[in-house]
């Protein structure tokens, strides 16, 4: 946690305050919305893709991806409902969910080759994918819908933050889905990042910076250098403000 203030503390009343300044809340808030993109597509980005986790949509908001429809009732003559085209249709609206449900399953079982998606939605049995792909079907995929649920909430509280530019006092419950949602963050990037348990990160971020103060990049990808970079530095805070959330709560 070294270089870091202290951005989370707990008061007497066992409530959690939050005090990131505009930028730090801006960088958790777009880590966190690409974190959410990866959960609801399961398609996770290249190595070489802008921005944390790829060049994905970041403005959408909580609960983006629903579809809604309206549109007239059933059909009436002289005040007498008309059920045939209607009822026609309700009884038809089952094997349109079947078969939608069916083809989001099989897309999301498609996107899980890729290791950020794996390691997001991890399988419940670990020699069995048959069988963690089943449990996923029966639940309704109940692991995902509470890590997306977790970043909505956190992105609310991030909105606050830099609409008011103070600090945000939360439940301890509420605070719980910023556990969640910064750890799933820190995997996603961690993942996309290739970080190994003997892995360097401050080291190799350091020497970029000799780099850049001795005159520039070396090297035939400086915008891959310097993504990356952003990436690891990224990875750094959230990690450390990670560990703050957890440290309070355990108080």
């Amino acid at each position: 946690m070294s270089g870091f203030r202290a951005l989370v503390r707990r008061r007497r009343d066992g409530r959690v305050v939050f005090d990131l300044d505009v930028v730090h809340a801006g960088v958790v808030a777009e880590a966190l919305e690409q974190t959410r993109a990866v959960l609801l597509d399961d398609v996770a980005p290249a190595q070489d893709d802008d921005g944390l986790l790829g060049d994905r949509s970041t403005g959408a908001g909580a609960g983006a991806g629903a579809e809604t429809a309206s549109g007239p009732g059933p059909a009436s003559d002289g005040g007498r409902a008309v059920p045939d085209e209607f009822d026609a249709i309700v009884a038809g609206l089952g094997d349109v969910a079947d078969e939608e449900s069916a083809r989001r399953s099989a897309a999301a079982e498609a996107g899980r080759d890729d290791p950020v998606v794996r390691r997001l939605l991890p399988d419940v049995y670990l020699d069995d994918a048959a069988g963690s792909a089943e449990f996923r079907r029966l639940s309704g995929d109940v692991v995902r819908t509470t890590k997306v649920s977790a970043i909505d909430s956190v992105l609310t509280d991030l909105a606050l933050l830099r609409d008011t530019d103070g600090a945000l006092t939360v439940s301890p419950e509420r605070a719980a889905a910023w556990l969640t949602a910064l750890n799933d963050a820190r995997l996603a990037l961690g993942t996309l990042l290739a970080v190994g348990e003997d892995d360097d990160l401050h080291s190799e971020l350091d020497a970029y910076e000799q780099q850049l103060a001795e005159g520039g990049l070396q090297g035939d990808e400086p915008a891959d250098q310097a993504l990356r970079a952003y990436r690891i530095a990224v990875y750094d805070f959230l990690s450390a403000l990670l560990d703050m959330v957890v440290r309070v709560l355990d108080r």
